[in-house]
């Protein structure tokens, strides 16, 4: 909790750390939160004098300790400047400066008194009936002793608001209770509910998604690897194919790409989408299930695929007949020579 507050401050610093922002809506306070404190508020206007101002008491009702407290006193005080306490504590403390230029040391000596009329016993029997009559009770007494102090005549007006501990969190006056094991563990299944929920409402639209052909993973931006000579045409290129592409750009593609190079994987990966437009070529290539590459295309070029055992086959079978053709070819000519110096020197 913490400690009273019996000094002067700026309103205007307190208002900053209570964070008063009256155009924002409250949040609404629980059902069954129990007010267990008092903010008790008071004005006090020169019927004849120029000094006046305010002050906002907020109190344990069980200990009648002072938690929060701003005495404003005005020297010379703006007669015309009129503030309800009926209003919220926050909104009634951020409008004391409106009443003129603190006075701290008439202030000084009013708030002396302020804490002998308000004792701890005091302020609990005052948490316990904050009627009218009580409060009027309080009224009257502060102002006669305020007015016997400063030589002059004031009317005052007084009015009482219950408060509940997690608004006084919020505004930064109290500081929030550490939670109870209970709490923390009530805390954690709701966690564990909510992030199950959640994951089945994930899988639940992925799956939809994939039914759909919708991709919602990861996209990266890949280049094409060229081969002029046994690429295959990106016109030609299909789903299914397999594809060896470049990884490009930074953030998840330069994560993809550390990560083959790493462990020496060639990226090679296949196609799972083409879209051919005017005057470009989209081809999707997967990755894994939730990241996929695109390469954009704006001209027909072989590109670098992964060869299949087939396409290797006769790859070989084409380069043996090739070397059969040359070896018979050699020896053709060798006999064609050989014919021509046998009938030169014998016939």
């Amino acid at each position: 909790m913490a400690a009273p507050t019996n000094n002067f401050f700026d309103v205007r610093d307190i208002a900053a750390e209570t964070e008063i922002k009256p155009e924002q809506p409250q949040v609404p306070e629980p059902p069954q939160e129990v007010p267990g404190y008092l903010a008790l508020k008071f004005t006090f206007a020169p019927s004849r004098g120029d000094m006046g101002g305010a002050f906002c008491i907020i109190f344990e009702g069980q200990s009648g300790k002072t938690i929060f407290q701003v005495f404003w006193l005005a020297k010379p005080y703006a007669k015309n400047v009129i503030i309800e306490p009926a209003k919220d504590w926050r909104n009634f403390v951020k409008r004391f400066p409106q009443l003129g230029p603190l006075d701290k040391e008439w202030g000084g000596k009013l708030q002396e008194q302020l804490k002998e009329i308000l004792t701890p016993a005091e302020k609990r029997k005052l948490f316990e009936n904050y009627t009218k009559a009580k409060l009027r009770q309080i009224e009257s007494m502060l102002r006669r002793s305020f007015e016997a102090s400063s030589q002059c005549v004031f009317s005052a007006s007084i009015d009482a608001e219950p408060v509940a501990r997690p608004e006084l969190e919020r505004a930064k006056v109290l500081k929030p209770l550490e939670p109870t094991a209970e709490e923390l563990e009530r805390k954690k299944k709701a966690e564990e509910e909510i992030k199950k929920q959640e994951e089945a409402e994930d899988e639940a639209r992925k799956a939809q998604a994939r039914e759909e052909g919708v991709f919602e993973g990861t996209l990266i931006k890949c280049g094409a690897v060229v081969d002029p000579v046994r690429g295959k045409p990106s016109s030609e290129i299909n789903p299914g194919d397999i594809v060896e592409v470049s990884i490009e750009g930074e953030g998840a593609s330069a994560l993809v790409r550390k990560f083959l190079e790493e462990n020496d994987i060639k990226p090679l990966f296949p196609v799972e989408e083409v879209k051919r437009l005017e005057g470009k070529t989209l081809i999707y290539v997967r990755i894994n299930d939730e990241i996929r590459g695109f390469i954009n295309i704006t001209k027909d070029i072989r590109m670098k695929i992964k060869e299949s055992p087939a396409d290797v086959a006769r790859q070989v079978r084409a380069s043996h007949f090739v070397e059969d053709m040359f070896f018979f070819g050699l020896l053709g000519g060798a006999l064609i020579g050989l014919i021509f110096v046998i009938r030169y020197f014998f016939l």
